[in-house]
């Protein structure tokens, strides 16, 4: 198959490590596959950088009449049988070589949904079908009837199981941070903004380092406006421990600090699907989540991790104390399984290739049917007119 993705965001994080990830295996299995974005956004760096297949679209705002020309131009030239877009403004973009007969899929990785008149239409008419990361983005399209629930393909991101394994050395992270192998490391993962929830995990901290004083708290990733990061360093500036927290930036070894890390928390008020829950669990590395959003889909409390009451620092801390001495093994070893027969990339891909070729299906049935009737209308018109 010919799949071209469309990714409209500036910004780095899970959503578009998802997309390269889906690239580099459809090229290894013989699809051929391309990035399309913005020649200055984080993500199309990163995809020259890996020598991933990308042309560049000159995006700004919804409907720009050079990027939708670029757009059009790129699809015809290369033949693509399938456009896959991953933000809300590029189907605005997109729906304009639907008209062309090329399938729109819509890959949803977000709860937050723009729900105005426009992108209401867009949704139900400017799209064939629709991939989301949890059955509880799935509920709420459906909710809103901005789309029919059998054309909702619910497939969790996958991760890379030869890359998060139980056996990635995390030493060189604990020597870079100068943390001994004794102390025990919890690490938050992801972007710094309100709704990943990083305020919550550092006003655990102050409970968790006067029960527990040889600890150290990873927060890893940048932030996607410099305020988010102003606000960050005000929290951790009005603890008892702020010399606990290490912030440690963006980080493309993520393997190992999970490697490095004894527990992995995802303090997020409402995360869609975390895969960084997925990679703690391929590393058997407990995980302790919030208990919003689809961290319920990925974990069963107290079988595969533990969730606590989200935005809930208290609930929270006393959480993590809880296992800190506990023994989880089995727990580890549950969610590992877990990992393995549900969160591969294999899996995740083998998925939204059947939904590609649904997609193209239908829409070549749907062609072939205007086929047929076109000329049927023509000759009846010419019947009606004699």
């Amino acid at each position: 198959m010919r799949i071209a993705h469309f990714e409209t965001s500036t910004n780095m994080g899970g959503q578009e490590l998802r997309i390269l990830d889906q690239i580099q295996w459809l090229l290894r299995e013989g699809h051929s596959a391309w990035l399309l974005a913005r020649v200055d956004c984080a993500i199309y760096k990163e995809a020259i950088r890996r020598g991933l297949p990308s042309y560049p679209i000159p995006f700004r705002g919804s409907v720009n009449p050079q990027a939708i020309s670029e757009l059009v131009r790129f699809i015809k030239r290369e033949k693509i049988h399938i456009l896959d877009c991953h933000s809300s403004s590029a189907i605005s973009t997109a729906v304009w070589v639907r008209i062309l007969g090329i399938p729109i899929v819509r890959t949803l990785h977000v709860h937050t949904i723009k729900t105005d008149i426009i992108h209401k239409y867009l949704w139900r008419y400017g799209i064939d079908q629709v991939i989301v990361v949890s059955q509880g983005i799935a509920e709420k399209l459906v909710g809103l009837c901005f789309a029919d629930r059998d054309k909702i393909s619910v497939i969790p991101t996958g991760i890379d199981l030869n890359r998060f394994r139980p056996d990635v050395d995390g030493s060189s992270v604990r020597r870079e941070l100068d943390i001994p192998e004794s102390t025990k490391v919890i690490s938050k993962i992801g972007m710094i903004r309100p709704d990943k929830g990083q305020k919550y995990f550092i006003r655990a901290v102050d409970r968790i380092a006067s029960t527990w004083p040889d600890v150290r708290f990873l927060i890893v990733g940048s932030a996607t406006k410099p305020e988010f990061f102003e606000e960050i360093k005000k929290e951790i500036a009005a603890l008892r421990h702020p010399d606990k927290i290490i912030l440690t930036g963006f980080r493309k070894d993520i393997e190992k600090v999970i490697a490095a890390s004894d527990v992995i928390v995802n303090s997020s008020p409402l995360e869609p699907r975390s895969q960084v829950i997925h990679q703690a669990f391929a590393m058997k590395r407990l995980v302790v989540a919030s208990n919003k959003g689809g961290n319920v889909e990925s974990i069963s409390d107290g079988e595969t991790g533990f969730l606590f009451c989200s935005e809930d620092a208290g609930s929270l801390s006393k959480t993590i104390l809880s296992v800190m001495n506990n023994q989880t093994g089995q727990i580890r070893e549950r969610a590992y399984r877990t990992a393995l027969s549900d969160y591969g990339n294999d899996t995740m891909m083998e998925k939204t290739l059947s939904v590609y070729r649904k997609t193209l299906a239908a829409r070549e049935a749907l062609q072939r049917q205007l086929h047929v009737i076109g000329p049927l209308m023509r000759n009846d018109l010419r019947a009606r007119n004699k």
